[in-house]
């Protein structure tokens, strides 16, 4: 059932985030220095560096944009996620479900958004950057067809809410198969940095193929409830 109250506000304009910085800082360094450097400096230190890198870069990233990447919100949550279970030497089974908590969440999070008027899969896909919001919402109200695009925006709501229930299951399942060996270790830490660097692409190519899709059904979808083609609804940028 569609609820009457899932508008699509009007999402500013933000500079982007840097997408080869995020995965420098969030994935390539991280998997090095647990790989590399877990025997050198012991393995509780480099696993503390490598999530110091991480975390220095997005409260960087945070500050020059003046804005919180979704990458950088939930690269940071993990983190800390990960060096309290390190501290306390916890088991594998935590860190899976911790994989797991983040991504199931967010799923969570995209369709309840939806429910209270605020659709989360606006940041993805119906924002200014994309989209000319006041033409296109203009023409909705001139075709009659709001109800119609609340019914599309619910519709492309849980196909993104699916997608990050996938990645969830996916990684749970990743890290209770790689992660096996005691929190402290050196092994633990290659373990640790074979699943940052795998769990990435679970999270990213499910991602990256649902949405590219997701914005093709928009779009396809706004063409036929607006009557415009796509060079009238999209940014030329």
């Amino acid at each position: 059932m569609v609820q009457n109250n899932v508008d699509a506000p009007v999402v500013d304009k933000k500079s982007k985030e840097n997408f080869l910085l995020s995965l420098l800082f969030f994935v390539i360094i991280p998997v090095l220095v647990l790989n590399k450097l877990s025997s050198t400096l012991g393995p509780l230190n480099a696993l503390l560096l490598s999530l110091s890198v991480s975390l220095i870069y997005g409260i960087y990233d945070y500050f020059k944009r003046k804005q919180a990447s979704l990458i950088a919100v939930l690269g940071i949550t993990s983190i800390l996620i990960k060096g309290i279970f390190a501290c306390f030497k916890v088991d594998g089974l935590w860190f899976a479900i911790q994989e797991a908590a983040i991504p199931t969440f967010l799923g969570i999070f995209t369709i309840v958004s939806a429910w209270i008027g605020k659709p989360f899969v606006n940041y993805f896909i119906y924002n200014e950057n994309i989209f000319k919001i006041e033409f296109l919402e203009s023409k909705l109200k001139e075709k009659k067809a709001e109800n119609a695009f609340k019914v599309l925006m619910w519709q492309i709501t849980m196909v993104f809410g699916c997608a990050f229930f996938l990645s969830g299951l996916l990684n749970f399942i990743l890290a209770i198969d790689i992660i096996v060996s005691p929190s402290g270790t050196e092994a633990f830490n290659k373990e640790l940095a074979e699943m940052t660097w795998k769990s990435y692409i679970v999270i990213a190519l499910p991602k990256t193929v649902i949405s590219l899709f997701g914005l093709w059904w928009f779009i396809f979808r706004l063409k036929k409830l607006t009557g415009l083609n796509a060079s009238e609804i999209l940014k030329a940028e």
